[in-house]
């Protein structure tokens, strides 16, 4: 996959990301926040169409919204050509807000309300994806008290391990999707409603997948199950949805990535075209393949920039208590109130001392963030403890988390009653712009209720 490297360049000594110098960007604006690329964006889905294009004519592209559901990122997505996931109401309200048609839309998700489903099926949406038996009963009585028919493709566990992070396999025995057991009587029960269609069957196998293997099982799995169900529900489908998951290399790539090490990639979207469409075109070029991306469109679009604010030397000391080394550590302004992966998932961005971009980073450092919790530190380099930094490294330096477009402004949130961070856009003609606010006091209340006849203080 392509990264945001492209994008990075050093001049004068400072750190550029789409022509604008980040440390400079921090001259009037309040750190952290981040930076997008229009252009970064419109290059990684031209290259997520041709790849699949070149290979599977009848291919569709759905921008797996979760990823990242700001209004103008969906915007360029709509511009872009391609289409949208989305896996609950809000999400499909914005899509909606933006210009997308209901054709353009699928909806995902393994705990769809009433009112959402009520909703997508009065739309009209290309499809709904079911995750269980008793979803499907569901849909087919709403579709019923609507009076319409519900298109409806059954989401399959094929049962394929991807080695990846645990929290984001979801085709080995986890929380989505249908039991293969269970496919057949799923595709039954909707053949013999007048409410419901079966269109589709839906396989996504997880996200941040570094190796074209699992994507080969779940398509040749999810074939003979397009076989069988077809044959067993007197059917004939239209598409079969094989997910995304296609990873962002997080960490650079050394010629060969350890299996394990799920922030190393050295795939292509080629790579992941080639092994989907393949069995595909042999077994059956009839059906229209539909893919999700999320991660490898939204993650290498944007920058964090976050600031120094504390610096300070502990010990290291061994089993007895005798300091036997030092380390030396900085905080910054982002913690996992911003970048939430980086504590959730222990996840790794690179990070780059924007100002001193021409120094050797060189230098062992702790790296932090500000938060009232321990946890609150970021993962080394190398599977260490240990952040590589300019010596100098110190406060007030800026320093910059690369390829953070993915699941960051989604999953922020305002602990120790922090404000949410802003996004700035680099437009295609070079413009910044702001794409979201920063958060301001009233925010941070906006949402608490003191009942009425409560004490003042």
């Amino acid at each position: 996959m392509s990264s945001s490297e492209g994008l990075l360049t050093v001049v004068g000594g400072r750190l550029a990301f789409d022509g604008h110098d980040l440390a400079q960007l921090t001259d009037g604006r309040p750190t952290p926040f981040f930076v997008f690329s229009e252009r970064q964006l419109r290059a990684n889905i031209a290259a997520v169409v041709s790849a699949f294009g070149r290979r599977h004519a009848a291919t569709s592209v759905y921008y797996a919204s979760k990823a990242c559901s700001n209004l103008w990122f969906l915007g360029e997505v709509l511009r872009g050509g391609i289409d949208i996931e989305v896996n609950a109401g809000g999400e499909l309200r914005k899509a909606l807000q933006v210009g997308f048609a209901p054709r353009q839309i699928i909806f995902n998700g393994v705990a769809k309300t009433r009112a959402e489903i009520d909703h997508a099926v009065r739309l009209g949406v290309h499809a709904l994806m079911v995750d269980s038996l008793f979803e499907l009963e569901r849909i087919e009585q709403v579709a019923a008290a609507a009076g319409v028919v519900a298109r409806i493709a059954p989401r399959v566990d094929v049962y394929v391990p991807t080695k990846t992070h645990p929290g984001l396999e979801t085709a080995h025995g986890g929380k989505a999707g249908i039991d293969r057991d269970d496919a057949v009587p799923a595709f039954r029960r909707a053949a013999e409603s007048p409410y419901l269609e079966p269109v589709g069957l839906h396989v996504h196998i997880g996200s941040q997948i570094t190796s074209v293997d699992p994507y080969r099982q779940a398509v040749e799995a999810a074939l003979s199950l397009v076989d069988e169900v077809e044959g067993a529900a007197g059917v004939k489908l239209e598409f079969l949805d094989v997910g995304g998951g296609f990873a962002v290399p997080y960490r650079e790539a050394p010629v060969v990535c350890h299996p394990a090490d799920y922030f190393c990639s050295r795939l292509a979207m080629d790579d992941y075209a080639e092994a989907i469409c393949g069995e595909l075109e042999r077994r059956r070029p009839d059906l229209r393949l539909a893919i999700e991306p999320g991660r490898s469109i939204a993650g290498t679009t944007a920058v964090l920039v976050s600031r120094v604010e504390n610096e300070k030397t502990r010990g290291v000391r061994d089993a007895r208590g005798r300091r036997v080394s030092d380390d030396r550590w900085i905080t910054v302004d982002a913690g996992f109130n911003t970048l939430l992966e980086h504590f959730s998932y222990a996840w790794y961005y690179r990070a780059v001392v924007a100002d001193r971009a021409g120094e050797p980073h060189d230098t062992e450092f702790r790296l932090a963030g500000p938060l009232c919790d321990g946890g609150d530190v970021y993962v080394g380099d190398g599977g260490s403890a240990y952040r590589t930094l300019p010596a100098a490294t110190t406060v007030g330096d800026v320093v910059a988390f690369l390829d953070v477009g993915a699941y960051a402004l989604e999953t922020m949130h305002p602990y120790n009653a922090r404000p949410r961070a802003a996004a700035y856009a680099v437009l295609g003609d070079g413009r910044l712009e702001l794409v979201r606010r920063a958060d301001d006091d009233d925010d941070l209340v906006a949402h608490d209720v003191v009942p009425a006849g409560a004490p003042s203080t």
